[in-house]
């Protein structure tokens, strides 16, 4: 269960929260220039034509589970096809095998993604309104560290490639620990309790409800920062350009992110269902924990992508990945973001 837990979770309370805001840096050599906009949204299609099949790549079920509490898996105007991954490098993976026409993720991976050349864009984007499930955890019996700036000189268990990497890198640069002042721990995210449990890692980037569940067994772990910006706290529903420019496809996928935007408004409206349903009876948390983790993000909201506050984060945050070695050129994030749809989450949501 706890396997299962971390990411449908993590992206179910992310899914749940409002509004951007959030940090607003970028690299010096780019602050006058900053990252590029996009273009204003083009039309889409409206008529969806018999026999359009939309191939979904989702999370351990997690945006069938959001249509699915809202009822808005019912009549749909043409079929979809659902595979399920396990973390944003392998939904990349299935998009570069030609397996999926849309699918979920964090920053991180769309930062990847550019830089590989991978033909897929953004074209919708949600966030929690005060904060992500993200935090640093410390192994038992790990008592001097209070937050990021006493990591110098300690193994950090995270995931490349993932947002764990990016809470990582963004916290170090906040704080003024170099990253060649940490040793990394490179294991999945369902692996860092484990590693901290075994003295694997002195510290590790965990998520919820994973993180719950550490502490309970570990009473001597703690969690000693969360993150709270932007890059953390946003999801994203990714298309490839070629259905986007099919227009059978690219009207089932307005239709698919109308559904979205409405579902998430009726979660809002319900939060009871996210912590009964999803928390307590899928996740195996007690009501109290539930209720906490719903209080400490707030509501989920759409937002109009790219919106300068997320394009001046995920630039910093690519510039990030660049110093750290993990992609190799500078990339302009604005190439990362389609706004074709902004006006139908726009209209969707104010409903």
């Amino acid at each position: 269960m706890r396997s299962r837990t971390t990411i449908v979770l993590a992206l179910v309370l992310a899914l749940l929260g409002a509004a951007c805001r959030g940090d607003a840096s970028t690299r010096a050599e780019a602050a006058d220039e900053g990252p590029t906009t996009t273009a204003e949204p083009v039309t889409v299609p409206e008529t969806i034509p018999d026999g359009v099949t939309l191939r979904v790549g989702d999370q351990l079920d997690y945006l069938q589970t959001v249509l699915g509490l809202a009822g808005e898996d019912e009549d749909l105007p043409y079929e979809v096809e659902y595979s399920t991954f396990v973390g944003g490098p392998a939904m990349l993976q299935a998009f570069q095998g030609d397996a999926i026409d849309i699918g979920f993720v964090g920053s991180t991976p769309l930062i990847f993604a550019q830089s590989a050349g991978q033909d897929i864009v953004a074209v919708a984007g949600w966030a929690s309104e005060t904060g992500s499930f993200y935090g640093l955890v410390t192994a038992p019996g790990v008592d001097d560290v209070e937050g990021w700036e006493d990591v110098a000189g300690k193994r950090i268990a995270y995931q490349r490639g993932t947002a764990g990497e990016a809470v990582l890198l963004q916290s170090l640069d906040e704080a003024g620990v170099a990253f060649e002042d940490i040793t990394p721990v490179d294991v999945s995210q369902v692996q860092v309790a484990a590693t901290l449990q075994g003295g694997g890692a002195d510290l590790g980037i965990s998520i919820e409800p994973l993180t719950s569940g550490f502490i309970d067994a570990n009473p001597g772990a703690e969690v000693v920062a969360k993150a709270d910006r932007i890059t953390d706290r946003s999801s994203f529903l990714i298309a490839t350009r070629g259905t986007l420019d099919d227009e059978g496809r690219s009207a089932a996928l307005a239709d698919y992110i109308g559904r979205l935007v409405r579902s998430f408004a009726h979660l809002r409206e319900n939060p009871e269902l996210v912590g009964s349903e999803v928390f307590t009876q899928l996740y195996g948390l007690t009501a109290e924990r539930a209720a906490e983790l719903q209080g400490e993000t707030g509501p989920t909201s759409f937002y109009a992508i790219p919106g300068d506050e997320l394009l001046e984060a995920q630039q910093h945050l690519a510039d990030l990945f660049v110093e750290a070695e993990q992609i190799p050129a500078e990339i302009d994030v604005a190439g990362q973001f389609d706004n074709r749809f902004n006006d139908l989450v726009d209209e969707e949501q104010g409903a």
